[in-house]
């Protein structure tokens, strides 16, 4: 998440030591809160980059707590086989919910296996006194969270998975196909940023040294910019497919910046918007993140990938 409804939060692990100053001169802007962009942005500084956060989405709880409620009543109560947490954003929506009824999200997991679709997933689970069972190695995605699932056995074979309101349906659809009953349910809603501060899912911290932009700012700021050099330097990374349909709204990107994109679904949909990303993350990590940005910067013609997605929606 992840993104928005994203499979996973980036991480900071990744892979080994990076030379230093590999991404001196370049220019990255974020489309992140200051709230979720401290590692990736602290990756990016420690390779020489200068970066600028544009906060387009947010996230807050939903219209109707309903769902997730019955939802964590049934969990509490031994009625599903594994629980399904596929975000740090979603960890911190049920742990909210939890807590508003009086219990906490640890114990209302007593009993039920735990799956994460990735590293940040499982250390917000940590956070919560939460060890998950099963973890993607791999691929940290809907889809390598959906190849290492196991089979239906005798009994009841519920999942419970709660997402995002706009959660692409393939994690949903793959296991109901494979046998599991799957009650998936909005556990929060993605907005345009910022949201109401009393509905916000996280709470609102800063990613120090940062400057913030707002799409006008992001604006004035590429049309003072120019010259092929210019261009090669200035990099955007989008962070998901919601994040890219409100940067080509808001922003109106002008074809100057190498778009990063954190997944090949947010790939997906800045082609699909006639931007095609120079480069996707292979992980989406801190360092994958990096790397990609690396990886733009150094392409002298790039092809849009496989849209079938290591991060959702």
């Amino acid at each position: 998440m992840t993104g928005d409804s994203g499979m996973d939060t980036p991480s900071a692990a990744g892979p080994g030591p990076r030379p230093a100053e590999s991404l001196a001169g370049a220019e990255v802007v974020l489309l992140r809160s200051p709230d979720r962009a401290g590692p990736m942005a602290g990756e990016l500084r420690s390779r020489g980059a200068s970066v600028r956060l544009m906060p387009l989405i947010d996230f807050r709880r939903p219209s109707d707590t309903g769902p997730v409620s019955e939802g964590l009543r049934g969990l509490g109560q031994g009625e599903f086989d594994w629980i399904i947490l596929t975000s740090a954003t979603t960890v911190q929506a049920l742990r909210a919910a939890a807590e508003a009824a009086g219990s906490s999200l640890a114990v209302l997991c007593r009993g039920t296996r735990v799956a994460a679709v990735g590293l940040g997933t499982a250390r917000a689970l940590k956070s919560a006194g939460i060890v998950p069972d099963l973890l993607p190695s791999g691929d940290q995605s809907a889809r390598g969270l959906a190849a290492l699932w196991p089979a239906p056995g005798p009994g009841r074979n519920r999942i419970f998975l709660p997402q995002a309101d706009i959660a692409n349906p393939f994690l949903r659809t793959s296991l109901a196909a494979a046998g599991w009953d799957v009650v998936a349910v909005p556990a929060y809603e993605t907005v345009d940023y910022p949201a109401p501060e009393e509905q916000r899912i996280m709470p609102r911290t800063g990613a120090p040294g940062a400057e913030v932009l707002s799409p006008a700012d992001y604006r004035a700021w590429t049309a003072a910019r120019g010259g092929a050099e210019a261009a090669r330097n200035h990099a955007v990374v989008v962070t998901s497919p919601s994040t890219a349909r409100r940067f080509v709204r808001d922003a109106g990107p002008d074809g100057t910046a190498l778009l990063v994109a954190i997944g090949d679904p947010t790939a997906a949909e800045l082609a699909h918007l006639g931007h095609p990303a120079a480069a996707t993350a292979e992980h989406p990590t801190p360092a994958g993140i990096a790397d990609a940005v690396e990886a733009a910067r150094a392409a002298q013609n790039f092809q849009h990938p496989d849209p079938e997605g290591r991060e959702q929606p």
